[in-house]
């Protein structure tokens, strides 16, 4: 199994501040990361910004896999192992982390970020990518 890229990415609400919600998603990552930005609009007209971040070193996305390990706690790695058949779909592997926390500093499972990990194998094979990544978490 190899990761090809982790993407994140957030939305920014007119209730938010839009820096704060940027920092957060910078957050994540133990290394500065380029924080892309789009605007939309919600179903009311209501302002939202699109807030995405990608990495495709392979350095860097073993540096974010360490301090996602490190940081989360033991039953949060046991919950992702748990729902590896759940989160992965088409060679992606979801994560949703939670964005009030992430701007404190801290990663945890939770609602407003969500990480996105692309991964292969070859010859590609799902079960084995799921077999990797459970193997991954339990370290």
């Amino acid at each position: 199994m190899r990761v090809l890229s982790v993407k994140a990415s957030c939305f920014a609400h007119a209730t938010e501040e839009v820096e704060r919600v940027k920092q957060a998603l910078a957050n994540i990552f133990p290394f500065e990361v380029e924080v892309k930005h789009s605007e939309a609009r919600g179903q009311f007209g209501n302002p939202i910004v699109i807030l995405e971040a990608e990495v495709t070193r392979q350095r860097e996305i073993r540096a974010f896999l360490n301090m996602l390990m490190d940081a989360l706690p033991e039953e949060e790695l046991e919950r992702l192992r748990e729902e590896v058949e759940q989160r992965f779909e088409q060679g992606r592997f979801y994560i949703r982390l939670d964005k009030m926390k992430a701007y404190l500093g801290r990663l945890r499972l939770g609602q407003g970020l969500q990480v996105v990990l692309v991964v292969t194998s070859y010859p590609y094979n799902e079960d084995e990518i799921k077999a990797e990544l459970k193997k991954l978490l339990g370290r």
